[in-house]
């Protein structure tokens, strides 16, 4: 009955919010119903501009509006889950001061060195205005109470499992030689396209690669920095470039790594478009393995599989918050 109930509550909201927003100065169109709220193409558009222009810029033109029509439908399942999720932290009587978004946005000024100037150019440019950007963010921090209620006191990570992961991630036991490896790396040449906000040139670029290489070597994640901050595709990987052949490697590569032992971080390298540096976990020399010792690396495994399995959790959780959910898409 309640269920029943609902649809009806959901198809009255959306015939009326679909006639307020056709008559508005600006035409829009509701593409989702989610329980009592509603997802429109403008928030669509917003939240995923820069991706759109990243596949107007790389797919072939035959290519382009298949392109953009399946990555609306991947920002519009995004956008269906983090309303979903903010719907239940409500409901749990979770909220978000505005002092902490002042807090966070302040935190992320100060990682990246901008001005608020800077930052809201940065915005526009993205198609997105300041308040935008804090409803993100006030989403964003509910997100992260909901996951430290609701899923994080549910993950114990055992020595045994960090032992696991080092024998099997950080060498290679089968004979095979080369050099297992981390990296991260930064597009000067292109700097607009970085992960980081307010950089404009090579020497601001450079300062940001030495901040986070003095950052691993102050005891921080290699692999979480990576994610965060590396414009290589290695960073969906944590910066885990895998195993290579010495006959592999560039030769400024060879250069900068082959004497390094493992578990040292390498100096950072300039090449025609980047700046990069590494961390050399293991070297495998026919059946000689010479590896960073397991203590070295623990807090750093511990936070791999910490990850791997809150990401698990996570989206077990907002599955079945999805499954008890009105949805109807619009798209």
């Amino acid at each position: 009955m309640l269920n029943r109930l609902m649809v009806i509550f959901s198809s009255f909201l959306l015939l009326f919010l679909c006639a307020t927003f056709s008559y508005g100065e600006h035409v829009d169109r509701i593409v989702a119903v989610v329980n009592d709220d509603v997802i429109t193409l403008t928030e669509i558009e917003k939240a995923g501009f820069q991706y759109f222009e990243n596949i107007k810029a790389q797919a072939p033109p035959r290519e382009v509006e298949r392109a953009l029509e399946q990555g609306r439908e991947q920002v519009l399942s995004s956008l269906v889950d983090d309303t979903i999720v903010r719907q239940k932290a409500l409901e749990l009587g979770m909220s978000v001061e505005e002092a902490d978004i002042d807090s966070a946005v302040a935190e992320m000024l100060g990682q990246n060195n901008a001005t608020l100037e800077e930052f809201k150019s940065d915005l526009a440019k993205s198609n997105m205005t300041e308040q935008d950007y804090r409803n993100s963010i006030r989403d964003q921090i509910l997100q992260a109470r909901l996951i430290n209620s609701q899923v994080k006191s549910r993950i114990v990570i055992l020595e045994e499992n960090m032992e696991e992961y080092y024998h099997k991630e950080y060498s290679q036991e089968k004979g095979e030689s080369g050099y297992y490896i981390l990296q991260v790396g930064f597009n000067w040449k292109n700097p607009g396209k970085l992960k980081l906000t307010g950089f404009d040139s090579k020497e601001e670029v450079l300062r940001k690669a030495e901040e986070i290489r003095a950052r691993v070597l102050a005891g921080e994640n290699f692999a979480e920095l990576a994610k965060s901050y590396s414009d290589f595709p290695s960073a969906a990987e944590g910066g885990d470039i895998g195993l290579i052949k010495k006959d592999e490697m560039a030769a400024y590569m060879k250069d900068i790594i082959l004497p390094l032992q493992p578990g040292e971080i390498s100096q950072i390298i300039e090449t025609d478009t980047t700046f990069q540096f590494f961390k050399l976990l293991s070297v495998t020399d026919g059946d000689v393995v010479i590896k960073v010792p397991f203590e070295s690396v623990k807090d750093e495994i511990r936070d791999i599989l910490y990850n791997r399995e809150m990401e698990e959790q996570y989206n077990a959780f907002v599955e079945s918050l999805r499954e008890k959910a009105y949805v109807k898409i619009l798209l």
